[in-house]
């Protein structure tokens, strides 16, 4: 009949058949004509805003399974709206990454246009996502925030448009079918008329979920030909200033060329005991779960860093009070709470339905046509579980309505969550070795998850032809070419193994440890940048040696990208050995010689606070951060304790400045000496020194060692203090009590100025013992350093220094006396002449400061020609081809080379650039090592251009 509502739907009710008459007849005589505009009237807003948020709320009330507890979360940014952090001391904004808690304050970051926000399964992404789109909704809605960009909340999962499909119209359309109540006269009119400009104008945030959920997205073979028409369309929707965010997992999801990424972190010591108690865990409860959540023999400390896991973890305790033996059975036990609350008198019905759900799950799994079904196929599979019953059929359907495992949004069923389709679909491989064969599990993206977690769980008769299968995609890996270059299929599979064992302190490593270690190798030895980086993602399969040489080798090297790649992956490490505690706190001490922004400082404390170690190395930090400060302080202090015990004269006014500037200047060199630190990150100002030292002594390599330095310092510290008691003693004699008193009070004084802050970076370099942060053992640190026994001082008198003294006075004893040859005369001259010693010192300070001020001018005027330029060149070289080489070889220097490349990753575009792949390798084999900024820059553009 013409005109009817279709009534070919499956499983309608008749009060959704009437509620659809209701829809029909009001919305019959639109059809055919577009709604009116609606009226800019502030009260439409507030009533858009509670249609929006009454929508969302009955959504929430569906999915979610779980209760809605949710951690401050913490997320690293990297950023692409400022301008970046090169080696030039430009008045540019800076740009890098940097962490934010909680996530929501990076969510409402008012100048960022497009957001993608990335995390594992379970972290948060939906939760944190729905939380801000309600606060926003209701705040709207109340009154109290009238003007606030509108939240529009839409999950992808029932986007079953194809690729070549996709359009801005019918992504909009699908956006106002999810969003709104159906039916609504207001969101048609809305959606008809204002919503595209409303985005445009940033009067409404536009929030994706599940992107990598998208059914054309979860079937495909090539990610990125598939996710480019998605992302090209997302961006055409949004258009010029508005704000989109998009969540995703990072397999599968889209790449952030051009948008700011943020990725959320796994939970920190404290944020995991935060949540528990959130979730109401008493102090017993505690107590009992702490082995599993700091043992990475349990298995347990990397799932435990996932919200959703540590939820059904402190369920699983509060139910049992006992702990669960593997990460699976938290899934296990919660599924089969749930089925038991509504099927306690048919127990029978409740392993059929348990049984239905393995087999459902891995229907969906196999088809690769989305995660969900339509619902007339699902009674039907319910009916076929029933045998026919219908009473059993109508439990069956109450039974998992009410657990809310599976969901129903009243065209298509769902699981509640994917984690949970993954564990059925686990659970149902493991109980059906037969069902994929193991070369399918391994290489097929649409199996990824399945075999993370049989990998994780499953029994040996299950994971080993899996490991062998993947020993043999991995052992087919060329490393004998003078090029390394990742194969897609070894990526896969390298990701695949880390995800299932990071963290993990045993598991089946006999094959593919080894093949893992030559790889790393390979790539290390004769990759780039880029396959460096992969390699250090790859920490968790390496052997302990490995590991360390790597981790190592990234800290010492001139990539900040690899040394911050390499602190991340810290994290995924089930124990850090002393080698690598040790290398951790030397790169502390190299971070001195940086200037980093604070922004970069935030995420450098984040990643440290997800080191799971006894060593408190946020607090490491702080200490060594502030150690220059306390080298100023009492060098102040001394120089102000000299004034007040010396006779004001013109001698005194020249000297003491000097007893000032020397300790802080001896620290400043002191703590970019190996192996203190690593000897990289050094100013411009330090390279200059080093530059002329090495040329003025004639030698091919001058590297300050610590020791020798260190003792030197203790030595003069020591000679110093000597001196003030021999001054105090002298006073005394001449009847000066005063004075004396004054020179006497300056003793630690004298001592703490020179070897103070020495000694601390010493200690901290080699472990600091228990307590030894705290006020008292700070200042206590000189003694500390000398009881050490890897002190320089203590091989004074063991060593042979006096020939190796001779032996360096023969090399370089022609320029030690010129030198103080020059020093002594300068020292003549102003003691004799002091009126010109005053003038030249004047003259030196005048110079310096007239020299700050032209240098100050210069760089600014030097930035903005640079930044001029560098744009132009980004405009031309964005198109890819040969005019991005073109463009970036019409640049000056390194800076400006890696601000370009830089500007063109940073343009939003759907597919990767138009490059290609093998000449940007070729290029960057080319360049040094030292153009660190510049390779770096090019290997994120060459991982960006790795094909999945």
């Amino acid at each position: 009949m013409r005109g009817a509502p279709d009534f070919e739907q499956p499983a309608w009710q008749p009060g959704t058949v009437i509620n659809a008459g209701v829809y029909q007849a009001v919305q019959q005589p639109a059809r055919g004509a577009a709604p009116p505009p609606p009226s800019d009237d502030p009260q439409f807003r507030r009533a858009l805003a509670r249609l929006l948020l009454r929508k969302l709320t009955s959504t929430l009330d569906e999915i979610h399974w779980l209760d809605d507890e949710l951690v401050e979360l913490t997320a690293i940014v990297e950023d692409v709206d400022g301008y970046p952090a090169t080696r030039r001391r430009g008045l540019l904004r800076r740009r890098g990454r940097y962490a934010t808690s909680p996530l929501s304050q990076a969510l409402t970051r008012p100048k960022t246009d497009l957001i993608l926000l990335q995390g594992q399964a379970g972290s948060g992404k939906s939760v944190a996502l729905r939380q801000y789109a309600t606060a926003q909704l209701r705040q709207i809605a109340e009154g109290r925030a009238p003007n606030a960009p509108l939240p529009v909340y839409v999950n992808l999962r029932e986007l079953h448009a194809k690729p070549h499909e996709i359009t801005t119209e019918l992504l909009r359309r699908y956006i106002m079918e999810q969003t709104g109540p159906r039916g609504s006269a207001d969101i048609a009119a809305y959606f008809t008329h204002c919503f595209a400009d409303d985005l445009r104008e940033r009067r409404v945030t536009l929030l994706l979920d599940s992107f990598d959920e998208i059914p054309a997205v979860l079937g495909s073979a090539t990610v990125d030909a598939v996710v480019a028409p998605y992302v090209q369309t997302v961006i055409e929707l949004v258009g010029g200033g508005g704000r989109c965010v998009v969540a995703s997992r990072e397999y599968k999801g889209l790449r952030a060329n051009g948008w700011t990424r943020l990725h959320i972190l796994g939970l920190s010591p404290q944020q995991q005991e935060d949540f528990l108690r959130r979730v109401g865990l008493d102090q017993r409860e505690l107590a009992l779960l702490q082995p599993l959540l700091t043992d990475p023999r349990r298995g347990f400390t990397a799932e435990a860093q996932n919200p959703l896991s540590l939820k059904l973890l402190a369920t699983y305790v509060q139910a049992h009070h006992a702990l669960p033996d593997r990460p699976s059975t938290l899934f296990a036990d919660y599924a089969a709470l749930r089925l038991r609350s509504v099927l306690a008198e048919a127990p029978n019905v409740q392993q059929r339905l348990a049984d239905f759900l393995a087999r459902f799950a891995f229907r969906l799994t196999a088809s690769g046509g989305g995660l969900s079904v339509d619902e007339r196929s699902h009674h039907e599979d319910l009916a076929k579980v029933a045998e026919e019953d219908p009473g059993t059929r109508v439990l069956l359907i109450r039974a998992l309505s009410e657990s809310r495992i599976l969901v129903s949004s009243g065209r298509r069923v769902f699981f509640g969550h994917r984690r949970v389709q993954q564990y059925f679909a686990s659970k149902y491989v493991a109980d059906h070795p037969d069902a994929v064969a193991p070369h399918e599990l391994a290489t097929n993206g649409r199996w990824r998850e399945t075999a993370v977690t049989v990998l994780q769980d499953g029994a040996p008769e299950v994971t080993e032809p899996l490991l062998r299968a993947l020993a043999e995609v991995l052992a087919a890996e060329r490393t004998d070419e003078a090029v390394f270059e990742w194969s897609p299929a070894a990526v896969h599979c390298l990701e695949l193994l880390t995800a299932a064992y990071q963290g993990r302190a045993s598991w089946p490593y006999e094959t593919i440890r080894p093949l893992a270690d030559a790889l790393v190798a390979a790539a290390w030895e004769r990759g780039s940048v880029s396959d460096r980086k992969f390699a250090l993602d790859c920490l968790p399969l390496l052997s302990e040696e490995a590991r360390e040489l790597y981790i190592d080798r990234a800290f010492a090297g001139e990539s900040g990208w690899l040394r911050t790649t390499a602190l991340r992956d810290c994290a995924t490490l089930p124990t850090l050995s002393p080698a690598i505690r040790g290398s951790v706190r030397r790169l502390l001490i190299t971070m001195l010689g940086q200037k980093i922004p604070l922004a970069e400082a935030h995420a450098i404390k984040a990643d440290l606070q997800r080191l799971r170690e006894d060593e408190d190395l946020v607090r490491v930090r702080r200490v060594v951060e502030r150690v220059p400060l306390g080298v100023v302080l009492l060098s102040i202090a001394y120089y102000v304790g000299l004034m007040a015990g010396s006779i004001w004269d013109a001698l005194t006014l020249l000297v003491t400045p000097v007893m000032l500037l020397m300790p802080i200047t001896l620290f400043w060199l002191f703590k970019s000496t190996q192996p203190l630190s690593y000897g990289v990150a050094k100013s411009r100002l330090r390279r200059f020194l080093e530059e002329l030292f090495r040329r003025w002594i004639d030698m091919d390599k001058a590297r300050a060692d610590t020791d020798p330095f260190l003792m030197g310092m203790t030595l003069c510290g020591g000679v110093l203090t000597a001196a003030h008691l021999a001054t105090a003693v002298e006073h005394l004699v001449k009847g000066n009590v005063s004075f004396a008193v004054i020179w006497v009070l300056t003793v630690p004084l004298a001592a703490l100025a020179w070897i103070w802050g020495p000694s601390t970076l010493y200690v901290v370099r080699h472990g600091c013992p228990p307590g030894g942060l705290g006020v008292a053992g700070l200042v206590r640190m000189p003694l500390t350093a000398l009881r050490m026994e890897e002190h320089p001082i203590h091989g004074l008198l063991a060593d042979d220094w006096f020939r190796r003294a001779l032996r360096s006075l023969r090399t370089h004893g022609s320029t030690l006396v010129t030198g103080m040859t020059i020093v002594g005369g300068l020292v003549y001259v102003a003691l004799r002449y002091l009126w010109i010693a005053t003038l030249v010192w004047a003259s030196a300070l005048a110079l310096g400061v007239l020299t700050i001020i032209f240098d100050l001018i210069r760089s600014l005027f030097r930035d903005l020609r640079s930044r001029r330029r560098v744009t132009r060149a980004a405009e031309r070289g964005s198109v890819g081809g040969p005019a991005f080489f073109s463009a970036l070889h019409e640049l000056r220097d390194t800076a400006e080379a890696a601000e370009y490349v830089r500007l063109v990753r940073a343009v939003p575009r759907a597919e990767p650039l138009a490059l290609d792949r093998q000449a940007l390798r070729r290029y960057i084999a080319e360049l040094p090592e030292t153009d660190s900024e510049l390779l770096d820059e090019l290997g994120r553009l060459d991982e960006q251009l790795r094909t999945r």
